[in-house]
């Protein structure tokens, strides 16, 4: 049996690999500095983003969704398409590349516009495959793909979802591929563009805010009275 010095030097470069694609895989799905300390409370939650996650082997699928048309969306809903498919898909494996061959919808076809070539897909150990940029989704350093959704007829609606089967192969240590498995996503429509945010809302009861700067709401008018029930001092 080997010293325990030896034993403690033996692992610490798998200690420390892991250690990197970690933090790799931490920063391409977003995680930030606030959640340290917390894991205990947090371990089985997912991140909160508008599209659907989901984890196969060592990937992790996250932010699913179909972007919302920029330009005459009735017209592009009623054609079933094209639509933007979007999605972060990280790679927490120390030492295995994965690639990304194709995404198939309950109707339709996807191609991939950017990104066509297989090697344009594949995703390395510790790195992050994205396709398209939804809303407030945009990263420095990813490798990035455009996979466009057409002919799907009415599989695709706001306020609804439709299955995306994505399909993932990994590379073994002769070089060639092997079917890595695939996952069947719910995938709903963003919410389209940002909308301006309004954090005083109009025309609502009377409150410490709207009270000192100007803002009258329902019976807060010149010479009226705020109505009975609002908290002296706005209760914060």
């Amino acid at each position: 049996m080997l010293p325990l010095s030896a034993r403690r030097s033996a692992v610490r470069p798998s200690r420390l690999a892991t250690a990197v694609a970690t933090i790799g895989i931490a920063v391409a799905l977003g995680t930030t500095g606030c959640g340290a300390g917390q894991i205990s409370q947090t371990a089985n939650q997912l991140p909160a983003v508008n599209g659907a996650n989901v984890n196969i082997d060592s990937l992790q699928l996250r932010d699913v969704q179909i972007v919302y048309p920029e330009k005459d969306a009735p017209t592009v809903f009623g054609n079933g398409g094209p639509f933007e498919i979007a999605f972060v898909v990280a790679n927490s494996d120390p030492t295995v590349y994965y690639r990304l061959k194709e995404i198939k919808p309950e109707k339709g076809s996807i191609e991939f516009v950017e990104g066509s070539d297989s090697a344009d897909r594949v995703i390395p150990p510790g790195q992050a495959l994205r396709g398209g940029t939804p809303v407030g989704a945009t990263r420095d350093g990813e490798k990035k793909v455009t996979a466009e959704l057409t002919n799907a007829g009415d599989t695709v609606a706001s306020g609804l979802t439709t299955d995306l089967t994505f399909v993932f192969e990994k590379r073994e240590g002769n070089g060639s591929w092997v079917p890595a498995g695939e996952t069947t996503v719910q995938t709903p429509v963003d919410a389209g563009a940002k909308l301006e945010r309004q954090d005083v809302a109009r025309n609502a009861e009377p409150t410490f805010y709207n009270q000192h700067h100007g803002e009258a709401g329902p019976g807060d008018s010149e010479g009226g009275t705020p109505e009975t029930g609002s908290e002296e001092g706005g209760g914060h």
